[in-house]
């Protein structure tokens, strides 16, 4: 009895480790894929804003059809947080496609609040980026605090 019950406890000991240190290989690359598959989703919002800025006409269509490309690749690795935000910003689009009174500034709220999302995931900080993350595009838009009014 005295030799087994130290036997049997290294072997339960061995089984939780090799447990633990599977979940935490799963997990490494679980946040490897987010950070390149979030990386895009923020290249594609920097590039629209690239885009209006030369007035291109396609920049429209090409970034509904990269976000619909974007969400093939992150469906499975983004959190629930984060496809709920996006899914609002979806709904948002669906709701005022064409329309001439588009809300940019509810545009803005909601893209951030994807990338905020992101960060939050990744497990940065984000005090002081605003309620929505509206600070991570200050630097893009010229108009910044008359759309944030």
């Amino acid at each position: 009895m005295s030799i087994t019950l130290p036997v049997f406890g290294a072997g339960v000991g061995y089984l939780i480790k090799t447990n633990i240190e599977k979940k935490k290989a799963l997990t490494n690359e679980v946040t490897k894929e987010r950070r390149e598959i979030y990386q895009q989703y923020v290249n594609l919002m920097i590039g629209f804003f690239d885009h209006t800025k030369v007035k291109r006409k396609d920049s429209d269509s090409k970034m509904i059809s990269e976000l619909f490309d974007f969400y093939k690749k992150y469906v499975l690795y983004a959190s629930p947080s984060v496809i709920k935000s996006f899914s609002d910003y979806f709904q948002f689009l669906y709701k005022n496609n064409g329309e001439e009174n588009f809300d940019s500034k509810k545009n803005l709220n909601y893209m951030t609040k994807i990338m905020l999302e992101m960060r939050k995931d990744l497990g940065l900080k984000n005090k002081g980026l605003g309620k929505n993350g509206e600070m991570l595009m200050r630097a893009l838009l010229t108009d910044y605090d008359e759309l944030t009014k």
